[in-house]
């Protein structure tokens, strides 16, 4: 997958120090790759001189120069503040969220890392009138899971939230007598991170950065465990929007323009840690 301009290169040494796999090498004074390559593209970005491109599906004109620190470095305080303000937003707007910002959301876990560089997610994006109609579905099949026979070391969420049930068959009533969806918040999208099972750590990866950028367009999002617990239990869930044999749903995300404004960062506990 790597290709080496051997015009441009000299040698240097610098790409094969910083390739993951130690698959580059330099012989006779050129970069020469191996044969086993993740495809993370550190030789492309590390390579002064411009010799290195990965090839296949990779796109070379998406590729930005680190010409001033200007264009990519966001302060620490200033970073921090904005996580600080974010809140898991449970108040919406009926308004949907524009095709332009989606593809910004979908940017953002993109081009968030993934163990092995395996790039091996897919994105579900639900619309308002698929919310409405799978939000009954889900919440029936909380209110009547049989958590005793639930495998809590399978679980896509903590096993703690088993104990919520008795929250999950209140909420159920709610929308029965009010047709109020307390799970998903009446939201007009959804954002599913698919992937193959037990891949917990790149969807949580994924998610997270991808609700920064939610926040960056001035949208609010809230990451649904409940949610993404119904659809590991539930085939007709699963059925409805296509999660195929072997695949999983990660995690949920319901997000859209916000009906509450927030006025004010909140409290956090102290940071339990230790230095060792």
């Amino acid at each position: 997958m790597v290709t080496v301009d051997e015009s441009k290169c000299i040698g240097c040494g610098t790409c094969a120090a910083d390739c993951t796999v130690l698959s580059l090498r330099i012989k006779d004074g050129k970069a020469v790759p191996g044969k086993f390559c993740i495809e993370c593209g550190h030789c492309t970005a590390v390579c002064a001189q411009k010799a290195i491109t990965l090839t296949g599906e990779y796109d070379p004109a998406e590729i930005i120069e680190y010409d001033t620190a200007r264009k990519f470095e966001i302060s620490p305080d200033r970073l921090l503040d904005f996580v600080k303000y974010r809140r898991s937003t449970r108040q919406y707007t009926d308004e949907p969220v524009s095709d332009g910002d989606i593809q910004k959301i979908l940017e953002m876990g993109r081009y968030t890392q993934t163990g092995a560089n395996l790039q091996n997610l897919r994105y579900i994006v639900l619309t308002k009138d698929t919310l409405r109609e799978i939000a009954p579905i889900a919440l029936k099949t909380l209110a009547e899971l049989d958590i005793a026979k639930v495998d809590k070391k399978a679980m896509r969420v903590p096993y703690q939230y088993l104990d919520f049930q008795s929250t999950w068959q209140y909420w159920y009533s709610v929308y029965q007598k009010k047709k109020k969806d307390l799970l998903l918040h009446d939201a007009p999208n959804a954002l599913l991170v698919v992937s193959r099972k037990c891949d917990e750590l790149n969807g949580a990866f994924n998610i997270g950065h991808m609700e920064l950028m939610v926040n960056a367009l001035g949208l609010g999002a809230c990451l649904t465990g409940f949610a993404t617990l119904a659809f590991d239990v539930s085939q007709e869930l699963k059925d409805r929007i296509g999660i195929k044999e072997g695949e999983a749903v990660t995690i949920m995300m319901v997000f859209g323009h916000p009906r509450v404004k927030y006025l004010r960062t909140v409290n956090r506990k102290r940071a339990r840690y230790e230095i060792i």
